[in-house]
Formats: structure tokens, C-alpha cells, sequence
């Protein structure tokens, strides 16, 4: 077996600053990719490429007028304890409905309103640049029989412009939309939204996001007599972000938001039209959703009003909201749709009731079919990958060993386990505690603010990087032979490097955006964890790395650590002399004296290196 070569000091730079070029471009490639992750989980949907499935109603209009109320962020147990919400569950159904994976708003609005989970919709995150391309209860509305008389559909808030997910083009295509550009404030974006030929697919959308905005827009909006109105609160999930799910703050604000939904209701007329109350997600105790908690996922479902049987209980998924306001105000189903209508809950003929699930299974069948070519033919053209991508990896992995083989030879890495034992493990134990203790245990409701994925994981890296200093430091401060030391920050170095990129190489093969399926909620953070972990950790090395090439000319120029190194040197030659000689033979000591002289030799050699 080849023995490693003693350290050297310009084997061990060399070494430290191909380490440095490594870790710089793996966080380059690693940060950008984490940055991504979040756009890279939308995608344009199989479904839209498809025509949608649209046939004539089953049956006839059981209410003149429907009104979907949408509270987002409200939790089903807070639900139970509103007056007004308790109103409308005597005199209708009620239940829960299903959240669908992932839990947040946006995928959740479209859900509501087209009927196509996140998983399937192109809408999977809050971060969507480009609007639906699936099939909408608006352009159901706006595509009604002629002879019914022109329909309308409407829309007010005060806490998101969800109209404009839902755009129509006129001449210029819809991929040419970024829906980015309504968060800039320049003078190109303004131009870019002016010029840009659109239409939306609600008639009269009213965004009023200024104090009093929200029930002066409702009320207008109720009153215009629009045949669908859709009515989105967003104080309830504003304070679950600030406080929390358990807390007062939200409960208060629940009532407030109970409160407002009364007011904006008092046009409406019940016996003759219907309103379905329903929230795209709940939230965690500590605040967050998108995961699948069930304080996340169970929210509320109320019908009243025309058409719908009193007393009825619900515990559907969200996507049959859209399909069940379709049949009451007479319509045929959002065409892309993958719910089914809650026939339980509406008053509805046995033969009724059999045509409209007939039409639904047609409908869901069809698109189920489109749906499964996509992904079949996805997961064939991933598995051919596969094999290649992760025979690359473990071909690289073999290299970097190979690499770290040939320059602990030649005095550039040294790989000692009491180091290692310190400073490899020390970010990766801190970092993915971290997520697993304060981020709801690898769950994408980790995130109690608003914000990038990316960023909430940063700051736990933040704390990673620091431990990882602080490691490093204590593992080496007691070194005094320079070179010697900075070979030892090169092994932490490079094992590390290798706990952290061997596995993101691998989810790079198994599991490679843009992504199709939706990943897990578990590999939801996971990957994008291993991305930040990788560049955090490439930080922390090459940070490392810089305070031991200073602290390595800091020593090698400072006379009094030269003095000291050589003192050390003596008394380590003295005693390795007195061992090898017994300190009471004379010749022998003649020799350990000898010996003494070798070690002076070393000494200058030692003072020579540093």
C-alpha cells in the first residue's frame, strides 16, 4: 500500500486553490439552480394542448345566479366558530373539501375554478410567470347559449389580482405574457401591459386594494348581477402568515373576515340564488401551507341557497367546486376539468343526476387519458436518462477519489478522522436539523412568510456555514506545522464536497427539472435543500480554506510562531531521542544525540516549509 507523502506547503496550496474553484463553481451552479426550483415546478400542461371537453348541460339551471366566495387561507376547525358561515350551514350543505398538493393560493384558485388540480393545471406554485391555459368556469359563462341571454361572470378583492392568471389572446400568444411584469414599476413593463392584446376571462374584475376597497368592490359586484360572481378575502391568510393558525390574531381575523363576507351578501337573494363558500388551503399552527398537514388541506365547503339540499354533507375534493357551480347555474363543466360535481348536495332528479355523472365520467375519462400519455411518455424518456446521468456521477464520484488518492501522495490532502469527525459533519447536522426541527419537518408549509423557497432555506445555511467555521477553527487550532495543517482543511474540503454533491448529483438523474410530476412533499424541500445545502457548504469550504491560507502567510511570515514551531520541534526530537536511546547508555545517547542533530535538521526543514 502506497504511503501518503508528508505534507507539503506548495502541494497543499495548490490543492486549497483547486478546491476554491470547485466550491466556487459549485455554488454558482447550485445557487442557480435552487433559484429556479420554484419555476422550474410550473410548466405548460398536457391538458392544454387538448380540446376541451364541453357538451351540452345534463340539466336545467337550478339557481339564476351563483356566487363563489373564497376565503383565502382559512383553517375548516376556525371555520366552525363564524356566525355567518353557521348561518349559511343551517340552511344548506356543508363539509370540507380537499385541498390538493401543493397547498398554496394561486394553484388553488385555478383549481377552484377549473377544476384541474396543481398537479396537472401548469399553476403549482405562487411563483407562475405565464396565466392558465386550461378551460375556466368564466369561459363557460361567457360561452353559454345564446338563447339563455348574454352571461357575465365578475370578480372582486382587495388582496390578489387573480384575474390576471385567467387572460385570453386576442393576436399576440399567450406565452408572450409574463405575468412578472405587473410586479414591475418601470416604464418598459407599464408599455409591455398597455400595448399587450388581451382579454381576461372576467367580465367585470374589480381590484381594490385600499382601505374600504374590498366591500365597496364586492357589493358593487353582487349587486351588477352578474350570473357568476367569485369574491376573494385575503386578511385571514395574511395574519396566518404573520402569526400563525393557532393564534388570536387569526381567529380574529377569521370573524373579520366572516363579518365582511356577511356584508357583501346582502344583495344577494337566496331563494333564488346560490353561493358556495370555500378556502383554497388552511395553515399550519406556526403559519404556512403548501405541504399536506391536515390543518392545511381540510378546508371548509358550505352550499346554500337555490338548487342545493339542506342538511347535505360534504367531503369532496377542491376540484369539484367548479363542476357543481357549473350544473347549478346550468353549464357544462370547465372542459379540462378532472372534478366531479357533489350531486349529494343539489337537488337534482335521479335521472338528472344520472346524466350529469355520466357526463362527468366522459369528461373526467378523456382527460384522465391525455393526462396519462403525458406522464407515460415522460417517465420513459426519464428512465432511458437515467441509467446515463447516474453512470456520470458515480464515473465523476470516482474521479474526485482518484483525485484525492494522487494528491495525499504527493502531500496536498491529508485526510485525518479526528479532523473529519469535527468539521465534515458539522454544517449538514446543523443545516438539515434545522429544516427538520424549525421547518415542519421536510414540508413545504416550512415557509410561515411569504417568499422563495430558496430564501427560507438560506437562512438556515446562514447558521450552517457559521457552525461550519467554528468547527473548522477548533479542529485546527492546534496546529502549528502549516503545510501539514492546511493538508488537513483540504481533506475536510473535499470529503465534504463529496457528502454533498454525490447526492445532488443523483437527484439530478432521478429526479431532473422541469418537472412533470410534481416531486413529494418531502423531496419538495428536499431538493431544493440539497441545492442551497451545496452552495452554502461551497461557501463555508472556500471560507474556511481563505482564513487557513491567511492564517498559513499570516504564521509563515510572524518570527515569534517560527520560534515557537522550532522549540516544539527540539522538544519533540529530545523525546523521541531519550525514547529510541534509554537516556542512561552512552554510546546509545551518543546517537540519541544524533539524533538531536537529525531533529535540528528537520527543525530547519519544518522553518523552511512554513
Amino acid at each position: 500500500m502506497l504511503r501518503a507523502a508528508p505534507p507539503s506547503t506548495p502541494w497543499s496550496l495548490a490543492t486549497a486553490a483547486l478546491l476554491l474553484v470547485i466550491g466556487a463553481w459549485g455554488a454558482i451552479q447550485a445557487g442557480l439552480s435552487g433559484a429556479d426550483f420554484m419555476n422550474d415546478l410550473d410548466r405548460p400542461p398536457a391538458l392544454a394542448a387538448a380540446a376541451p371537453v364541453v357538451e351540452p348541460p345534463g340539466t336545467p339551471p337550478l339557481a339564476g345566479r351563483v356566487v363563489i366566495a373564497i376565503i383565502d387561507g382559512l383553517r375548516l376547525d376556525v371555520s366552525q366558530e363564524l356566525p355567518y358561515l353557521n348561518e349559511l350551514r343551517a340552511r344548506g350543505a356543508h363539509g370540507r373539501a380537499r385541498a390538493q398538493y401543493p397547498t398554496w393560493s394561486r394553484p388553488g384558485y385555478v383549481n377552484i375554478l377549473t377544476g384541474v388540480p396543481p398537479a396537472h393545471s401548469g399553476v403549482r406554485t405562487n411563483r407562475v410567470r405565464t396565466p392558465v391555459r386550461v378551460d375556466s368556469l368564466m369561459t363557460r359563462v361567457r360561452g353559454a347559449d345564446p338563447a339563455r341571454g348574454r352571461m357575465r361572470s365578475g370578480f372582486a378583492s382587495d388582496y390578489d389580482a387573480m384575474p390576471a392568471l385567467f387572460m385570453r389572446p386576442r393576436s399576440v400568444p399567450l406565452t408572450d405574457v409574463d405575468l412578472d411584469d405587473l410586479d414591475e414599476r418601470t416604464a418598459e413593463a407599464f408599455r409591455r401591459m398597455i400595448t399587450s392584446d388581451q382579454r381576461g376571462d372576467f367580465d367585470d374584475p374589480r381590484y381594490a386594494p385600499w382601505p374600504g376597497g374590498f366591500r365597496e368592490a364586492a357589493r358593487s359586484v353582487v349587486d351588477s348581477g352578474d350570473e357568476l360572481v367569485v369574491i376573494l378575502i385575503g386578511v385571514v391568510d395574511a395574519a396566518g402568515h404573520d402569526y400563525g393558525g393557532a393564534e388570536p390574531e387569526y381567529r380574529a381575523a377569521a370573524f373579520e373576515a366572516d363579518a365582511a363576507l356577511r356584508a357583501s351578501l346582502t344583495g344577494l337573494d337566496l331563494p333564488r340564488d346560490a353561493v358556495i363558500v370555500v378556502a383554497d388551503h388552511g395553515h399550519t399552527d406556526g403559519g404556512g401551507h403548501g405541504g399536506v398537514e391536515p390543518t392545511v388541506v381540510d378546508v371548509p365547503l358550505i352550499l346554500a341557497g337555490a338548487g342545493v339540499v339542506p342538511g347535505a354533507t360534504l367531503d369532496v375534493p377542491l376540484m369539484d367546486v367548479a363542476p357543481t357551480a357549473a350544473v347549478l347555474l346550468g353549464l357544462p363543466a370547465p372542459g379540462h376539468g378532472l372534478g366531479r360535481t357533489a350531486l349529494g348536495a343539489l337537488a337534482l332528479s335521479p335521472a338528472d343526476a344520472a346524466r350529469v355523472a355520466a357526463l362527468d365520467d366522459a369528461r373526467v375519462r378523456a382527460n384522465q387519458r391525455v393526462v396519462d400519455r403525458a406522464l407515460g411518455g415522460e417517465r420513459t424518456a426519464r428512465l432511458a436518462r437515467r441509467a446515463l446521468r447516474t453512470a456520470l456521477v458515480l464515473g465523476l464520484a470516482a474521479v474526485a477519489v482518484l483525485l484525492a488518492g494522487w494528491l495525499r501522495l504527493r502531500g496536498g490532502l491529508r485526510l485525518d478522522v479526528r479532523v473529519l469527525v469535527v468539521g465534515v459533519p458539522a454544517f449538514f447536522i446543523v443545516y438539515y436539523t434545522l429544516i427538520g426541527v424549525l421547518g415542519a419537518r421536510f414540508s413545504p408549509s416550512l415557509l410561515p412568510d411569504r417568499g422563495h423557497m430558496a430564501t427560507e432555506l438560506l437562512k438556515y445555511g446562514a447558521i450552517g456555514i457559521a457552525v461550519h467555521l467554528l468547527a473548522g477553527w477548533l479542529a485546527m487550532r492546534r496546529r502549528l506545522v502549516l503545510a501539514e495543517r492546511l493538508a488537513r482543511a483540504n481533506g475536510v474540503a473535499w470529503l465534504g464536497f463529496m457528502i454533498a454533491m454525490v447526492p445532488a448529483g443523483l437527484l439530478w438523474a432521478f429526479f431532473p427539472a422541469p418537472y412533470v410530476e410534481v416531486p413529494s412533499p418531502r423531496l419538495l424541500i428536499f431538493i431544493p435543500a440539497v441545492k442551497v445545502a451545496i452552495a452554502c457548504y461551497a461557501v463555508a469550504v472556500a471560507l474556511s480554506l481563505l482564513l487557513e491560507v491567511i492564517v498559513f502567510f499570516a504564521r509563515a511570515v510572524d518570527p515569534r510562531v517560527r520560534v515557537m514551531r522550532l522549540e516544539r520541534a527540539i522538544e519533540k526530537a529530545r523525546a523521541q531521542a531519550q525514547r529510541a536511546g534509554g537516556g542512561d547508555r552512552g554510546g546509545r545517547g551518543d546517537r540519541g544525540g544524533g539524533g538531536d542533530d537529525r531533529g535540528g535538521r528537520g527543525d530547519r526543514g519544518a522553518g523552511g516549509e512554513a
